[in-house]
């Protein structure tokens, strides 16, 4: 009997660790995913901000220089239409 309450205990005891163990895990596992949102909200917002800053510099640009950008737009236009009608030669 002895015996038998001692591996029952030491059953209770590893089973009570491993649960312990478990809960550390899953605290530090839900702590490192909350840094990396709010990494990841931080790099959101800095790649937002400069991609409006450099949309208002190209509008401003475009606006400044209106003739290349009516050319680029003209050549790209043209290289699309390659393209397209490339790949409908038979």
């Amino acid at each position: 009997m002895a015996t038998k309450n001692k591996e029952s205990k030491l059953r209770r005891d590893i089973e009570d660790k491993l649960y312990d163990a478990a809960d550390n895990i899953q605290v530090r596992a839900e702590n490192t995913l909350d840094v990396l949102i709010d990494r990841l909200k931080y790099e959101r917002d800095n790649l937002e901000r400069d991609l409006k800053h450099e949309y208002r510099n190209a509008r401003r640009y475009v606006r400044a220089n209106p003739e290349q950008g009516i050319g680029i737009a003209f050549v790209a236009g043209l290289a699309i239409g390659v393209l397209i009608a490339g790949g409908r030669k038979k």
